[in-house]
């Protein structure tokens, strides 16, 4: 009798990930499968060179085993563009010299700015609008939102009923959502 391998292409990047650190490497090439044309894409944006975008790819991967054991990975798409974006920013500035990174880094570097301080300008209005809920809406939120707690989590901490909890939880997000949007239609 043969020995059939499951069919991992239908497991969830997380499933993935863990099959890769307990040494899985057909993980790492369903992982491929995933996210090599994307990272290209990634590579390209910041390289602008297609052998170069193909080789950080290719590198990237060759590396990730053990990059998996070096840091904790909570939702694999965004860590693996993130480590992409780095690795093609740290080969700008390593091979190129300054006069292409003065060339190709400023418009990266700017919009990662431009984006970093419009998601720390929505974090404001969203801490200023969380201050303006009431009490029990306000830790709530807080605790299940930010803190990442379960509900049962949030009612022990509080001492609210689960029932009061949902229901915070729930008034409380719709008048965060009525003052945000509040605050947008105002001049």
């Amino acid at each position: 009798m043969f020995l059939r391998r499951k069919n991992i292409a239908d497991q969830t990047d997380e499933v993935l990930v863990d099959r890769l650190i307990a040494g899985d490497q057909a993980s790492l090439a369903a992982l491929w499968d995933r996210y090599a044309q994307l990272l290209f894409g990634v590579g390209m944006k910041y390289l602008k060179d297609t052998e170069r975008s193909k080789d950080a790819v290719l590198e990237l991967f060759a590396a990730l085993p053990g990059l998996v054991l070096k840091s904790p990975i909570k939702t694999f798409r965004p860590w693996v563009h993130v480590v992409m974006r780095n690795r093609c920013l740290m080969l700008l500035r390593a091979k190129d010299g300054p006069a292409y990174a003065v060339e190709v880094l400023p418009d990266a570097a700017e919009e990662d700015l431009q984006e970093q301080r419009a998601h720390e300008a929505d974090l404001q209005r969203l801490e200023a609008a969380v201050e303006q809920l009431g009490p029990g809406q306000r830790e709530c939120i807080r605790a299940f939102y930010l803190e990442r707690n379960s509900y049962q989590d949030v009612a022990r901490r509080t001492g609210f009923s689960l029932e009061q909890v949902r229901s915070h939880l729930q008034n409380g997000r719709r008048n965060l959502r009525l003052i945000l949007e509040r605050q947008v239609d105002q001049p």
